[in-house]
């Protein structure tokens, strides 16, 4: 649908749809001529009659849609040439090249980051499995990764042997981000980016809300890069992870094809599509020419009727992608001119609830089997005569009344956080290149939180008190926060708890604003201490995971808590995880 309005739109030039399936789109009125055709796309077949039917009307240009169509229009692009038709695709070998897991890396690995990885051709690969750290992603070679991910070796390698060929990589968690180009040459024409809020799975995805662009230069650069290495003619997706406290983005695949949130770059302005058959009907200059008068602009686009299968997992992501509908519905995929469409999409995803359901079971059950992984660490801990407990403070143990944003504006302003960082990531940045730039930063922090306390009192603990005393003579307690040495104390004052907490470790003490470095400066002078983390940010949960921690996620949000779920990393509000270990130390004793 975006790419047909883009090109209409744009261009004002008649489109005709071609499909293989009964889909909600053939009801759209963007399409001049429709057409069906159940048919296989794997073989010679589809690109046969899309070219007959692309002949037929006189077309000059074929645009391909989704993976299989760039693949076997490119393949099998003599037919159409033949026709006079022009295919809008790069060539074939350079799809199976940019969409090959293990010859990319090797292609890009020097210039771009890549999660850590191992390639299983045979089961006298899997041993090298064990060198990677979890938790672990298991994934097919092509475009259809179909990952699954797993928070021992063991089972990583049992998956990756059963799915030969394959990759293993290191699970990346961070903020789901994209780079999407349209070049000739490996120069673009055309560029976008965007951040995921929701996606398909909790875990992972395409998008089903998200915004753009995401003015971080760091992010472009690594685009550019890309096609540039590759020579890229056509449209080109480069999804990444952003670990957000290093700054550090990690390239999980290249797509070399239209991307799911297309719809949301052509709402903001930017016609991907549009341009595309320009530069094939007018050539790469006037394409250029078109793309420099682009009117575009930033928002939020949210697919809430594609969405409708959240209502078979968590029916509350689906009611807030509704809300945003409803708010702004002309960035929602729900079109107030194509009822027909509308209508037709409802009753695909009716017909499909059964399917969608089933597959979230499945997603429970593979959570439930990795879980018993996470046990065997916790129980570690319970079973150590040396055991330690650590918390985060903010937003885990309380909730600090601060206006976050007002800050950031002022900080901004100071030069001293970029437009496109976060504080957590300018708090980071500077500590390591700009010691003075890190005081200053971290007192104008610590004053705006220290004035907050009057707003704070012993009612927002998010666990009772009794409880903590309990866990403190069971284990040892510490504070691991970004919060200064000084705010930290006085929270602690303010919520009555600081004669249960061993040490305090702030943003300001010798490990830094880092947080794993945090929690290991929380076990120094406790040799072969078993400890647990419980803090509310889910990449310092994976990373604690993966440097031998118990760790558990403190958050009252159901899709994140699905998300970590997934790797077998247990989540749930503060007070319940503080009963659940207490319950867990009581069962040990009896």
């Amino acid at each position: 649908m975006a790419i047909a309005k883009s090109i209409k739109g744009l261009l004002n030039i008649k489109i005709v749809g071609v499909a293989h399936s009964i889909h909600p789109h053939l009801f759209s009125g963007i399409f001049d001529y429709r057409y069906l055709y159940k048919v296989r796309r794997e073989g010679v077949d589809w690109p046969y009659i899309v070219a007959m039917v692309a002949h037929k009307h006189g077309c000059d240009v074929v645009v391909p849609v989704d993976y299989i169509d760039f693949v076997g229009f490119s393949k099998y692009a003599k037919i159409f040439y033949e026709l006079g038709i022009t295919v809008a695709a790069p060539r074939y070998e350079d799809i199976v090249l940019a969409s090959d897991r293990v010859r990319i890396v090797d292609k890009l690995g020097k210039a771009v980051a890549f999660p850590k990885q191992v390639f299983v051709g045979s089961s006298h690969d899997a041993e090298s499995i064990y060198g990677l750290s979890p938790p672990l992603v298991v994934k097919n070679l092509g475009d259809a990764s179909n990952p699954s991910f797993h928070l021992d070796s063991e089972s990583a390698v049992s998956e990756a042997v059963r799915r030969i060929p394959c990759v293993v990589q290191e699970y990346v968690e961070g903020i789901g981000r994209g780079y999407y180009a349209l070049a000739f040459e490996g120069k673009p024409i055309v560029e976008f980016t965007h951040q995921r809020i929701v996606e398909y799975q909790p875990v992972g995805g395409a998008s089903l809300c998200a915004k753009g662009p995401v003015e971080d230069p760091q992010l472009y650069a690594i685009g550019r890069k890309v096609v540039e290495l590759l020579r890229w003619n056509g449209v080109l997706m480069v999804e990444t992870r952003y670990v957000d406290e290093l700054g550090v983005y990690y390239v999980i695949e290249v797509n070399p094809k239209f991307w799911g949130s297309i719809d949301l770059a052509v709402s903001l302005g930017y016609h991907f599509p549009g341009i595309l058959v320009a530069a094939y009907i007018y050539g790469e200059e006037s394409a250029r020419e078109l793309a420099k008068r682009l009117k575009v602009h930033g928002g939020e686009f949210v697919w809430v009727l594609d969405g409708l299968r959240y209502l078979a997992k968590i029916p509350s992501v689906w009611i807030y992608m509704a809300r945003k509908m409803v708010a702004n519905p002309l960035r929602s995929d729900v079109d107030l001119l194509e009822p027909a469409k509308n209508l037709m999409q409802i009753l695909k995803a009716l017909e499909r609830f059964s399917r969608e359901r089933d597959s979230w079971r499945a997603y429970l059950e593979g959570s439930r089997i990795e879980l018993v992984y996470w046990l065997k660490r916790f129980t570690q801990f319970l079973e150590s005569r040396r055991r330690v407990v650590i918390f985060d403070l903010d937003a885990t143990l309380t909730q600090l009344p601060v206006d976050w944003r007002r800050v950031r504006q002022k900080l901004v302003e100071l030069g001293l956080v970029k437009e496109w960082e976060t504080i957590n990531r300018a708090m980071v940045r500077l500590w390591s290149s700009d010691k003075k730039g890190f005081e200053t930063l971290s007192s104008i922090i610590e004053e705006a939180e220290l004035s907050s306390l009057n707003k704070l009192s012993k009612n927002d603990l998010y666990a009772s008190r009794q409880a903590l005393k309990q866990l403190s003579e069971e284990a040892t307690i510490c504070i691991a926060t970004k919060q200064s040495m000084k705010v930290a104390k006085a929270v602690l004052n303010k919520l009555g708890v600081s004669e249960f907490v061993y040490k305090v470790i702030g943003r300001d003490g010798n490990a830094g604003p880092i947080k794993i470095a945090m929690y290991f400066n929380c076990l120094e002078g406790f040799d072969d201490a078993k400890a647990v983390v419980i803090d509310d940010n889910i990449e310092y949960i994976v990373e604690a995971y993966r440097k031998g921690f118990a760790s558990m996620l403190a958050s009252d949000n159901v899709y994140r808590i699905a998300r970590i779920y997934r790797l077998g990393i247990p989540a749930a509000p503060t007070k319940n995880i503080v009963d659940f270990v207490l319950h867990s130390l009581r069962s040990l004793k009896q």
